[in-house]
């Protein structure tokens, strides 16, 4: 919790440095440390919230013994609100979506493994197949599990949706060939932490709906040391005010996407579509890694007011940062411009391509829009 201090004093030096003079847009000096320290105060703030025991009971919990079938539901509801549910080591079948409606937590001991039976679909829209819904529900916790596919089907759909749950928390859970690991849907102040999830996107998914860890709406989203790889896009956020921390992204198409998430995605019901209120605005954007994709960081469709500090990139085909204006690479109608976005950049080496309007860059290298234009 007192890394990021140390660590980003140093990178303002070493920033200091690696800018470009003839770069137009380069910070000044001031301005660097300005968003230095916002970026640390900011990550300062997340890990007090995150540290509050927001989930308090004394209840002894309950046990899912190992070879349960379709037995996670009944577990939840034995314990109740504010339960906690322990999954022992093993395998759990489940053959349809489990809905938790209240506060309870699931925690995997090692080796806890849950199979399930969710549909991917290329086809949009897609209706989401969770293995897990968390539905109107607040505070819930979801730790320590291993998600894989019916081996029957051999790819899953969605692994955990969260939809109108503020304070959810997911936890260092494996998500092995889903077409999404994590959804989360109007929900703030979720939590996403250390998770690691494989994608599809090899084996022929290659739609708008394979992504990692999305995050289509809402406050305050924290994605913390995540793993994700071969998604279309390994991170897509919008909503605002959102952190993502020392998370890996890993091939695929693009790494990490900063946009206005799609109405492409169906609730399980059916009847309302996941979709971002907001482009992603105010998002910080610290310490990521993104490595062997054609894009690292992709800033589009309206993305505004957010800071990527210290990111690192590497083997990527085309972009290691796009910041992209006015666009129908999607086709019609175009989409809106990025602005006054802030790109600090480690070192000169970063191919750097941007369109948007006001944005501050520091370090990398940018490219020529006469010679490659936007698009």
């Amino acid at each position: 919790m007192r890394f990021y201090p140390i660590f980003l004093f140093a990178l303002a030096g070493l920033f200091l440095i690696s800018c470009q003079k003839d770069n137009p847009s380069a910070t000044a000096a001031d301005d660097f440390q300005q968003y230095i320290n916002e970026a640390e105060q900011r990550l300062a703030e997340a890990d007090a919230l995150a540290e509050e025991e927001l989930y308090v009971s004394e209840r002894a919990p309950g046990v899912l013994s190992a070879g349960s079938v379709n037995g996670l539901s009944e577990a939840i509801a034995e314990v109740g609100p504010y339960g906690t549910v322990i999954v022992e080591s093993g395998l759990h079948i489940e053959t349809g979506m489990v809905t938790i409606t209240y506060p309870v937590r699931i925690i995997g001991e090692t080796g806890a493994v849950i199979q399930s039976t969710t549909t991917p679909s290329t086809d949009l829209p897609y209706i989401a197949s969770p293995s897990i819904y968390i539905d109107h529900a607040k505070q819930v916790q979801v730790e320590g599990l291993t998600f894989v596919p019916d081996p029957a089907i051999g790819q899953g759909g969605t692994g955990i949706l969260i939809s109108y749950s503020d304070h959810a928390l997911i936890r260092d859970n494996e998500f092995s060939e889903y077409l999404q690991a994590v959804v989360v849907h109007k929900s703030n102040q979720v939590r996403l932490y250390y998770n690691r999830a494989k994608g599809l996107l090899s084996e022929g998914y290659n739609s708008f709906t394979s992504f990692g860890f999305i995050v289509a709406s809402g406050k305050s989203a924290y994605l913390r040391g995540n793993v994700a790889e071969d998604y279309w896009g390994n991170y897509f956020v919008s909503g605002q005010n959102g952190i993502l921390y020392r998370n890996t992204a890993t091939a695929g198409e693009t790494g990490f996407v900063l946009c206005t998430f799609p109405g492409l995605t169906g609730l399980p019901s059916g009847e309302e579509f996941i979709a971002a209120e907001v482009s992603a605005t105010g998002w910080l954007t610290v310490d990521n890694r993104a490595v062997d994709g054609v894009r690292g960081y992709l800033v589009i469709d309206g993305t505004n007011n957010c800071r990527l500090v210290a990111n690192h990139s590497a083997n990527n085909s085309l972009y290691d940062y796009e910041v992209v204006g006015p666009s129908e690479r999607f086709g019609p109608p175009a989409l809106p411009t990025t602005f006054d976005n802030v790109l600090l950049i480690q070192g000169n080496e970063a191919i750097v391509k941007d369109c948007g309007v006001n944005t501050t860059i520091s370090g990398g290298k940018l490219v020529d829009n006469d010679l490659d234009p936007c698009f």
